[in-house]
């Protein structure tokens, strides 16, 4: 019998083929690309299906994978340092050298009608790391398909240096002697249009000319959340739900479709349900939430804790407003946005009278917050979510009162 952790695996590296749900344009935006002849880059937030896309797609198409983590390369304070503890990981210095064979239809410039073919005997030093690595790729590979994967691209983003190495990478794949291994690059990350940061030095048109972003990875559609928490719960799992249509909808609601947080959040359920001799209960929800949110959502909790009314406060616009932001769907959004949900939600409170979103979005944007849960949007006439998991905490944490025009939060201090 299956358990919970067979099922739900938030923290999973490899695909999880039972419960991978197909994300059509996207897998199809991949294949196309690396039909292209360019090199990629596929982004989105932390949390929305990146790696299990890339993988599962690679896997179908038989195409070779080997990744570099550019967190390890920040960390290493250099892209080539990583490639060095790749070669050394998998013991390639334990050669003294190597010895090559190159014929025409692997690459090498040749004449039409003849086959080019001769040996090079190499040392290992002789090579560096970049190339090292792709050569040891092609010779592992052999006349099969390679990606190298540079993946959490975010890890350097606020590096120059390291995105000026980058760069440097980027331009050398068009060099013969790197384009001989025939071996597509893959950029994975959270932030997007690479290009926005190389538009003002000379890097841009290498970067435009060799680089072919893919559309963002983004939240699940409802249909396929929907799918995904059927998938795991009713087929797998085989578990009872007294009212599947309101556990499935408050599933989608507060992890805001994003399949990690939702193996996450089901994890808990599921765990709830196995106590509770494979039945899971509406009634379940709120307890599932505060598990969620304590243990994977706790330091945004906090932060929104701090940002709360004390509950003596007549009003509470603040809560209020916290509370209404979590209602709002739209990536960017303005201080009118807000408003409008505010004064729909809490009717009562705000008749007749003016509200000063701006001043109170403002506040809790500001530079003097450690970790504001909200800033300005680039054009600067708008706001997003700083981090996409505060939306999620607002919904799971924050509760109308019945009867009431106030908001409290969920406790998980006995949690």
């Amino acid at each position: 019998m299956l358990k919970p952790e067979n099922v739900f695996t938030p923290r999973a590296s490899d695909v999880n083929e039972s419960m991978y749900i197909d994300r059509g344009d996207l897998e199809s935006d991949l294949e196309k690309g690396l039909r292209s002849g360019m090199h990629l880059m596929i982004y989105g937030e932390s949390g929305s299906g990146k790696t299990w896309l890339y993988k599962r797609v690679l896997k179908k198409l038989n195409i070779k994978v080997y990744i570099a983590n550019l967190a390890n390369a920040s960390r290493l304070k250099s892209i080539n340092a990583e490639f060095e503890n790749l070669i050394k990981r998998e013991q390639l210095p334990k050669k003294t050298g190597f010895t090559e064979s190159k014929k025409g239809q692997l690459g090498i410039p040749a004449t039409a009608n003849a086959e080019l073919s001769h040996q090079n005997q190499y040392m290992i030093g002789e090579m560096e790391p970049f190339e090292a690595y792709l050569s040891h790729i092609r010779e592992v590979a052999g006349q099969e398909k390679a990606v190298l994967v540079l993946d959490n691209l975010e890890a350097i983003w606020s590096d120059s240096n390291l995105l000026s190495e980058l760069a440097n990478v980027i331009t050398l794949l068009d060099d013969e002697r790197y384009a001989f291994y025939k071996v597509t690059i893959l950029i994975v990350g959270v932030p997007g249009d690479l290009r926005k940061y190389y538009q003002k030095t000379q890097n841009l048109a290498t970067v435009a000319n060799r680089i072919r972003e893919l559309p963002e990875v983004s939240r699940m559609t409802i249909e396929q959340c929907a799918k995904l928490i059927h998938t795991g719960f009713i087929s797998l799992l085989k578990y009872e739900i007294d009212d599947y249509n309101k556990v499935s909808s408050h599933i989608s609601w507060v992890t805001d479709r994003l399949p990690q947080r939702i193996h996450e959040y089901c994890w808990e359920l599921a765990i709830l349900g196995e106590e509770n001799q494979g039945k899971i209960e509406s009634s379940q929800l709120n307890r599932a939430d505060q598990l969620w949110l304590k243990r994977s959502l706790a330091s945004n909790y906090t932060v929104v804790e701090s940002m709360m009314n004390e509950r003596d406060t007549k009003v509470g616009r603040r809560n209020q407003t916290l509370y209404s932001l979590g209602l709002v769907e739209k990536e960017e959004f303005k201080w009118s946005d807000v408003e409008e949900i505010l004064r729909r939600e809490f009717p009562d409170s705000t008749q007749g009278l003016a509200l000063n979103l701006p001043q109170i979005l403002s506040g809790l944007s500001a530079s003097e917050h450690k970790t504001p849960i909200i800033k300005r949007s680039p054009k600067g006439d708008s706001y997003c979510f700083s981090d996409p998991k505060y939306r999620m905490c607002l919904r799971a944490m924050l509760r109308k009162v019945s009867d009431s025009d106030s908001v409290d939060k969920l406790p998980i201090s006995d949690v």
